[in-house]
């Protein structure tokens, strides 16, 4: 199961993020999902996501507190992949963690905000929580959107970085 989620869960994770961040900006969304599984970009997103998980592992260790943090932190990672799946794993994460600075806990009632659509979710038989998903990943990339306009104009990152056209 953990071999399934590396490779081919992580893959698809990306693409899903990639799929949502061309949908919220009106893009051609097709060929999403099959962009992480081409030649390096393969290698680069389960490379990078796999980092992503030992590190957070890693502060789940040492206590529960610091590993949702960091959590959050690390949110932006499969995000950033999907602008640029060969940024580095320590670029990646080091973005993401400059990214979501000062703006943890405002994600944490975000995700608190979909508590009683998730409540609802359960009470249709747990059907509905698939309903409910597509809403959370939308609005998860808007956040992103949001996140990468405001390190493009403070200067943490570049449209070169994250593989952007100039508009």
């Amino acid at each position: 199961m953990i071999a399934f989620r590396i490779f081919l869960g992580y893959p698809l994770e990306v693409g899903g993020r990639c799929f949502f961040i061309k949908s919220a900006q009106n893009k051609d969304n097709k060929k999403c999902f099959g962009f992480a599984f081409n030649g390096r970009n393969y290698l680069g997103i389960v490379r990078t996501m796999l980092r992503r998980g030992l590190q957070n592992f890693l502060w789940y260790l040492v206590l529960i507190i610091p590993g949702i943090v960091k959590s959050y932190a690390y949110r932006m990672v499969p995000y950033i992949l999907a602008d640029n799946p060969n940024i580095g794993s320590k670029m990646a994460i080091r973005l993401s963690d400059e990214m979501t600075d000062g703006h943890k806990f405002n994600m944490f009632i975000l995700d608190i905000s979909f508590f009683g659509w998730y409540l609802l979710g359960m009470l249709a038989l747990i059907i509905g929580v698939l309903f409910v998903l597509p809403y959370v990943n939308a609005t998860d990339a808007e956040l992103y959107l949001a996140l990468r306009k405001n390190a493009l104009e403070k200067g943490l990152c570049s449209n070169e970085d994250l593989l952007l056209d100039v508009d």
